[in-house]
């Protein structure tokens, strides 16, 4: 009996430390709210765009850093950067056309942003927008941020911590009954 006891406590144990992980080991962007800033330079930190949202104005050019010590690339419809982007590396684009140009990481599925040039009306032509890099990183202006505040919800964790014990009592329980069922040698 106490050895039934022991086997669904450490499974309860481990399931309820590897269940909540997995919506974290998903990988990649913010996990905070989409800021808008204004300026001309969007900097990769944290697998994280700051700002998420640039607004330009029409024929503005804005470098983008990498600033972590992994590799992103940024990859839009038609124009982009889709070579590593180390720690350091940089590369500039200029928007001439208004429109909302968004784009990815490939590498980390949830580093999304945009850039907004002008009012953001229009088709937003990937195809006409110029293309520099560089490999050591140009000096930043200041960015100002606005934070968008957006209201997350609880769901993923409850449910993890709810299913976690849950899971692990039934394979204690599983478990248990299999070494149970088992012949035991006769003494």
């Amino acid at each position: 009996m106490a050895r039934r006891s022991a086997i669904v406590i450490a499974a309860a144990f481990l399931t309820v430390l590897i269940v909540p992980a997995i919506p974290a080991a998903a990988g990649g962007g913010c996990h905070t709210g989409a800021t808008q800033g204004t300026g001309d330079t969007v900097e990769l930190v944290d697998a994280c765009p700051t700002p998420t949202i640039l607004t330009i104005d029409p024929g503005g050019t804005v470098s983008f850093v990498n600033h972590d010590p992994f590799a992103h690339n940024v990859i839009g419809s038609a124009w982009g950067h889709p070579e590593d982007l180390n720690q350091g590396d940089g590369f500039t684009a200029t928007f001439d056309e208004p429109g909302v140009y968004p784009w990815a990481c490939w590498y980390h599925p949830g580093m999304t942003g945009a850039i907004v040039v002008g009012d953001g009306t229009g088709v937003g032509n990937g195809a006409a927008v110029a293309i520099s890099s560089f490999s050591q990183p140009e000096p930043s202006p200041v960015v100002e941020l606005r934070t968008v505040t957006r209201q997350a919800s609880a769901a993923p964790a409850v449910a993890g911590w709810v299913i976690g014990p849950l899971l692990g009592i039934g394979i204690g329980l599983g478990i248990a009954a299999l070494i149970r069922r088992r012949p035991h040698p006769a003494a």
